[in-house]
């Protein structure tokens, strides 16, 4: 399998610690920020942000444009039993299904709905994200009860869907105002057999491969009802071994944020489907970015009786179309910035790809209560063309740089618009990272440095890393 990810969002640059929605949040910012456009956060967490030309602001939650999308539109959409039927009466394919109050429905009323209905069944909670709690393809009244106790008691659902189970394969399409971002199908979470691992050995192995992806790292795969359950139904257990090659299904619902797989499929998904994505979001009010969910029977001809509309999100975790597990990653902050300010350009030069701005100092100014909003200071046009790496060899003791060097030395770089770092390698020795718009304004910095911890640089190399805008000295 190959894959391709958005190469202005690489996943070195992305970091480790944004978690899915956050992820979302920082890549919007950071393309507005990257294009001069004003970005002030006002959340330790970075959901709440405001992204402005001087002229017009947009404050998003997370991936969502709260602005323009008034509260009455995106809970309509929370309201997953209200979308359904919207999307119904406009004559978009969705399953027919029933909306249930736990305090009205006993067993008589669950299983008269059910044996209407028809195995098998679907049930979800009438509000949520990420796949969570949604039981599909339950196939008889001892797989329905199990799973509506688990909702209702376990996970304290106040209402519950029952609706028709349909087959087909799990899509995401990435809809932005009237345009298709991307398309993905996402695939229940699984391990293969090797032969030699047991199961709980596979799944070990797989989330620390899912780590390295910056979205899929958020969605590791954990053992819990559903992927016990699901090992049951196959026979299997934890301590299993199954034989190479063989597919062992840990989950029914194809989420990635509950350990599914994805797999761009922008180009292959035929042009219906996509139409009629497109046309969904457009009858919500208020709904210009949007994740709508497809169930698709693949390779079947794209006729309302091969597909249906199971859901549309308000926020879309753009991270799963940006980092699918295979196939090319597409680029949703370019079209989602290009539709809010169609008038401010991407810079064309390559040196913006590897330039981000500190998330997580704009997380401990908000937590610790020394601000209650940060504004990202304006990112420096010449976009830091010399970076360079300088090591100083420590003889003997490690080099001690206290506070008040510290603060020097950011004063000095901020007035000298360099960026980069100090930080101290395991024997003591040092590493100063520079990144300027030449040799000649990085050298008061270098200067100073040499002169607080008594050394000249032993070694000067290019810096090909990540630029961080700012200046910071690790302890």
């Amino acid at each position: 399998m190959t894959v391709a990810w958005p190469d202005h969002f690489p996943a070195r640059l992305m970091g480790r610690s944004l978690g899915s929605s956050g992820l979302s949040s920082y890549a919007i910012a950071l393309e507005a920020w990257r294009r001069g456009l004003e970005v002030t956060f006002t959340s330790k967490d970075l959901q709440v942000y405001t992204i402005s030309d001087g002229q017009r602001s947009v404050e998003f939650n997370f991936s969502r444009p709260d602005s323009i999308t008034r509260r009455e539109d995106y809970t309509r959409l929370d309201r997953k039993s209200e979308t359904l039927a919207l999307l119904r009466e406009e004559g978009i394919p969705a399953p027919r299904g029933y909306l249930l109050d736990p305090k009205e429905t006993s067993d008589e009323i669950l299983k008269t709905i059910s044996d209407e209905i028809g195995f098998p069944i679907v049930l979800k909670p009438d509000t949520g994200s990420m796949g969570q709690g949604v039981l599909i393809g339950l196939m008889d009244w001892a797989e329905l009860k199990a799973g509506y106790d688990h909702l209702v008691k376990d996970l304290k659902a106040r209402r519950v869907i029952l609706e028709k189970h349909h087959e087909g394969e799990d899509y995401r399409v990435l809809v932005v105002g009237e345009r298709l971002v991307g398309a993905v199908r996402r695939i229940p979470a699984h391990v293969l057999g090797d032969g030699v691992s047991t199961i709980g050995e596979l799944i070990e192995a797989k989330n620390l491969s899912r780590r390295r992806n910056p979205f899929l790292g958020s969605g590791l795969i954990k053992v819990d009802f559903e992927v016990t359950k699901c090992l049951e139904a196959q026979n299997l257990q934890l301590g299993d071994k199954p034989p190479r090659g063989a597919h062992v299904l840990l989950r029914r619902v194809a989420n990635a944020s509950a350990g599914g797989d994805v797999f761009d499929v922008t180009d292959e998904l035929p042009d219906e489907i996509k139409t009629a994505a497109v046309q969904a979001v457009k009858k919500l009010p208020g709904i210009l970015i949007a994740g709508v969910d497809v169930l698709y029977k693949t390779g079947q001809p794209a006729t309302p009786d091969n597909y249906v509309v199971i859901e549309i999100n308000s926020r879309p975790q753009i991270g799963v179309n940006m980092y699918p597990s295979s196939g090319r990653g597409r680029d949703a902050p370019l079209v989602i910035i290009d539709t809010l300010f169609p008038g401010i350009r991407r810079s064309s030069s390559p040196q913006i790809k590897s330039i981000r701005f500190n998330e997580k100092a704009v997380k401990s100014a908000i937590l610790s209560g020394v601000a209650s909003k940060v504004t990202l200071p304006v990112l420096a046009p010449h976009l830091y063309p010399y970076r360079s790496k300088f090591r100083y060899e420590a003889p003997g003791a490690a080099v001690d740089l206290g506070p008040f060097a510290s603060r020097t030395l950011q004063k000095i770089a901020r007035l000298s618009g360099v960026a980069g770092s100090i930080s101290f390698t395991k024997n003591g020795d040092m590493e100063l990272m520079v990144a300027a718009e030449s040799r000649m304004a990085a050298q008061p910095l270098v200067r100073k440095v040499s002169q607080l911890c008594g050394l000249d640089p032993t070694d000067e190399d290019p810096w090909r890393g990540t630029v961080t805008a700012g200046f910071i000295v690790a302890r």
